[in-house]
């Protein structure tokens, strides 16, 4: 019985240890352009700053304008390194944009959500 409480503390040390990276998902950490934002000039990509790697073949992002039309170039690409997907834009006009994206985890988890951004009149 002494030893069964020790090796007992030991595993679930090492369950909390494992178990934190086991339930990992790639989150929007940050965006360029960012979240709700509103930018003076037409951004010529999407960048958006996972919490985790991402895997660029099974990962999306999309820009629609306010009439549902598809805006960027379908080109979705690692952007520096494996925790920053990007998309690049066709030339915007001034209006509401919507961001969707899709992201696979290295671990393979899977995630997704969605923002605006507004392109401002010049």
């Amino acid at each position: 019985m002494r030893f069964l409480i020790p090796a007992a503390a030991g595993l679930a040390l090492c369950a909390g240890f494992w178990g934190g990276h086991a339930w990992a998902h790639a989150f929007l950490q940050t965006a360029e352009p960012a979240v709700g934002s509103s930018v003076q000039r037409p951004p010529t990509q999407v960048v958006i700053d996972f919490t985790e790697e991402v895997e660029p073949r099974f990962s999306t992002i999309t820009v629609q304008d306010s009439h549902g039309m598809r805006v960027d170039k379908a080109d979705p690409h690692l952007a520096g390194d494996a925790a920053h997907l990007a998309v690049s834009l066709k030339p915007l006009a001034p209006g509401d944009y919507t961001v969707v994206w899709h992201a696979t985890a290295t671990d393979t988890h899977k995630t997704q959500g969605k923002f605006t951004f507004t392109v401002q009149a010049q």
